[in-house]
């Protein structure tokens, strides 16, 4: 892999420019037309020839008609003929002399389409280091290990984490099953990743082109590099604010719009749009454009991804700035809401073509790796300085009040506000209050059944209940392990009890301040002596938190249940009458940080 540092920016481009490039129908001289024409003025490309659109539009219709071989066994997608020059040559020497800005020149300029020849080599010299031919082995040799145990391939953790991307762009039923164990691989020969956004869909995006071992070839080299991939959530989470901080850097009219659209300069909101920044791109983009960004990416690191999302808000602000809506009658929610979609419209719906669309990003100006670098420290140890600052609040009494400093939004509940929501986040363990609790189960939406909840929750290693009696009490758990083990017939004959330390139950006391009940072995130097009763169930039983009595128990049916004084969590009866009747129900899932 060759050094980023060596591909400095360079904003030049050639001066014939090729016309849009149509998706779906034609609007000739319609609003992407005009929207087009506006974005190369704006940059200060020329306008383009009906003859010089003519001409491309002929070259694609012949790109489409000669097709030769897929490219790999995991795909359909077939080689067609081009006219554009590979220059495959070029590039490899310019690496083999190390000279990376030249190859950076090259790669921005050369339209390849995603069906060009070259892509048969590309991404594989991009990425080739010394160590490119023995990682090929060592996948090879994790690969037959793991189907010489004959097991279905699990899914990886990191990808059940807040933001990551799923996407494998149309591979076939053989190219999917491969996608799924090279990640799988991945994961065991890389542990520390515990977060990985893009990981999925630039492996899928891969393995249409190449075959499995090259991939994680590939991938192997962006990993052991800086600058590449996010590989914690932490940095997923300041990426957002990073991202916003560029824009109303570097692209000042659009942050105005944000402002205006969303009705509000506080950027602590305003961030709130960016949240999907990475879905913009590898979920809202047509292949051919996400093609392109990787070959770019491939040179110049996340830095072009992030090229890549501000070129996207870019091109939103012009298609929004002169509309007159009304959105004085919406809550500021609504209208963060509103943006969100406008932004990843504007992704799905894109009509530029990618030569306008790269250079859209390039010509992003003066936006310096170093800035880049700056920004996204500065985030990521004010979200740490936070998470700590909560930590060092909470008492050391197992009766805690909560703070209230929360890194992500809350989650959305129908039982709770959002005040109560961010108390409960930050009294989950460290590593897991950078990431939003997601709804697994609603009793109003998913019925009273035992068999809907374990459908549902089944998958979650951590969740977060809460209950609201037809008295209005409300209350609830943090569960610090699957609901899934009690299926473990073999652990379910030594204890039928599971789950951790971690784990807590709360009551609410006013409207907006719940009590949070932790394990009494936390402050108990023999903590080995304390009743360790955290989680118990079966098909049709939920039990928290049991000794002397059960903290939480439900049977039967989710519409009612028992509790009482527990010796695990030095908890009283959580509501006043020891039987409760539910009203309303709901289990969130608590995504594994870093």
């Amino acid at each position: 892999m060759n050094s980023l540092e060596a591909a400095e920016d360079d904003d030049s481009f050639d001066e014939n420019p090729e016309p849009i490039f149509k998706r779906g129908y034609t609007r000739t001289g319609g609003s992407f037309a005009r929207l087009s024409a506006a974005i190369r003025r704006s940059i200060r490309l020329p306008s383009r020839s009906r003859q010089s659109q003519e001409s491309f539009v002929a070259k694609k219709e012949s790109h489409k008609k000669e097709s030769g071989p897929p490219f790999s066994s995991n795909s359909n997608l077939a080689v067609a003929a081009s006219g554009i020059p590979s220059r495959l040559d070029e590039i490899k020497e310019n690496l083999r002399i190390n000279r990376v800005d030249k190859v950076k020149k090259i790669v921005r300029k050369a339209d390849w389409p995603p069906r060009h020849e070259v892509r048969r080599e590309l991404w594989k010299e991009l990425c080739k280091g010394k160590d490119f031919d023995s990682s090929r082995s060592v996948f090879r040799g994790q690969l037959e290990e793991l189907l010489r145990g004959g097991k279905k391939t699990s899914k990886p953790q990191f990808l059940s984490e807040d933001g990551v991307v799923i996407n494998n762009f149309d591979l076939n039923e053989q190219g999917s099953i491969r996608l799924l164990r090279l990640l799988k691989i991945i994961e065991s020969m890389r542990p520390e990743i515990s977060s990985a956004p893009i990981l999925y869909p630039i492996c899928a995006i891969m393995l249409h082109y190449l075959e499995d071992a090259d991939v994680f070839a590939c991938i192997h080299q962006l990993l052991a590099h800086k600058g590449y991939l996010m590989t914690s959530p932490v940095e997923w989470v300041a990426s957002a604010h990073t991202i916003l901080a560029l824009i109303k850097k570097h692209k000042p009219q659009s942050y105005v719009l944000l402002k205006r659209r969303c009705g509000t300069s506080d950027d602590s909101v305003l961030v709130q749009t960016m949240r999907d920044w990475l879905s913009w791109i590898f979920q809202g983009l047509p292949l051919s454009h996400v093609v392109r960004i990787i070959d770019c990416f491939l040179v110049e690191g996340h830095k072009f991804i992030t090229r890549a999302g501000i070129a996207i808000v870019y091109i939103w602000s012009k298609s929004f700035k002169h509309d007159t809506t009304d959105l004085s009658g919406k809550s500021q929610g609504e209208r963060v809401e509103l943006v969100k979609r406008e932004i990843a419209s504007t992704a799905q719906q894109l009509q530029l073509s990618t030569e306008t669309f790269i250079e859209t990003c390039v010509r992003i100006r003066n936006l310096q790796s170093s800035k880049i670098s700056a920004f996204q420290k500065d985030f990521e140890d004010k979200l740490r300085d936070q998470v700590n600052h909560q930590q060092s609040l909470k008492k050391a009494s197992r009766v805690g009040r909560a703070t209230r400093d929360l890194v992500v939004r809350a989650f959305e509940s129908k039982i709770v506000n959002s005040e109560v929501a961010a108390i409960l986040i930050t009294n989950l363990p460290l590593r897991l209050q950078l990431i939003t609790p997601h709804l697994l189960f609603r009793l109003s939406d998913d019925g009273a059944s035992f068999t809907n909840l374990w459908h549902r929750v089944d998958e979650a290693d951590q969740s977060l209940i809460i209950i609201r009696t037809l008295n209005g009490e409300v209350f609830g758990a943090y569960c610090s392990s699957s609901w899934a083990e009690r299926n473990d017939r073999r652990e379910r004959t030594k204890s039928k009890y599971f789950g951790t330390g971690e784990s807590f139950v709360w009551r609410l006391e006013s409207e907006d301040e719940p009590v949070i009940y932790g394990w009494v072995g936390n402050n108990n130097d023999h903590a080995d002596s304390c009743p360790q009763m955290f989680m118990a169930a079966n098909d049709k039983m939920l039990v928290i938190g049991s000794g002397d009595g059960d903290a939480i128990r439900i049977v039967d049916e989710l519409t009612q249940g028992i509790t009482s004084g527990s010796q695990t969590f030095g908890s009283p009866a959580l509501v006043e009458e020891r039987t409760f009747f539910i009203d309303q129900l709901e289990v969130f899932g608590v995504s594994t940080g870093s």
